[in-house]
């Protein structure tokens, strides 16, 4: 048994519904029509591109065990040292990032550091996330080196934990894919 397969059995990751998801991308029942695939060529999508199914269930695979692995709301106030109440305040306040999963509210771990603790910074910068990022989106942005810091690229973490503004990670947002 390989690696992967390990931890998609620890995490209890179902690949059957991505399978089922990707069946119905790679062959659609009703197929588009030539002027609904111009209309996503015009809009920059590249309507010839194949999708390897094999890329698609790996990167499934990786999204829900991020998911199954994000912290719940008492482990957030636990680590954090304050309240569950406050943890939902900060989440409906857009401070932090959250999914709904089976109706609970689950933290993804990138926001917080090595101990669970919410990253410095993250709280000013959350609330400005472009509407059409999703949480998987902000994540890649934060760990992608995007600023200029001492000469070299870092990170967004990277230069909020060097005390740097936030408000540049926020502007910088806007230059960003």
């Amino acid at each position: 048994m390989s690696a992967l397969d390990e931890l998609l059995i620890r995490h209890h990751v179902d690949l059957s519904e991505a399978a089922h998801a990707l069946r119905l991308v790679l062959e659609p029942a009703v197929p588009l029509t030539a002027a609904e695939l111009d209309e996503l060529a015009d809009s920059g999508f590249d309507v010839h591109a194949r999708v390897d199914p094999g890329q698609a269930l790996a990167d499934e695979a990786r999204r829900q065990i991020r998911v199954a692995e994000a912290y719940t709301g008492p482990q957030v106030a636990a680590n954090n040292g304050i309240s569950p109440g406050r943890v939902r305040s900060k989440a409906a306040a857009g401070e932090l990032v959250f999914l709904l999963v089976d109706g609970v509210q689950r933290f993804p771990r990138f926001q917080f550091d090595e101990h669970g603790r919410i990253r410095s910074g993250l709280d000013k910068v959350s609330p400005h996330i472009p509407d059409d990022w999703s949480w998987a989106g902000y994540s890649n942005y934060l760990a992608t080196p995007s600023l200029e810091l001492d000469g070299r690229l870092v990170t967004p973490l990277e230069w909020l934990a060097a005390g740097k503004p936030v408000a540049d990670v926020v502007a910088n947002m806007g230059n960003t894919w």
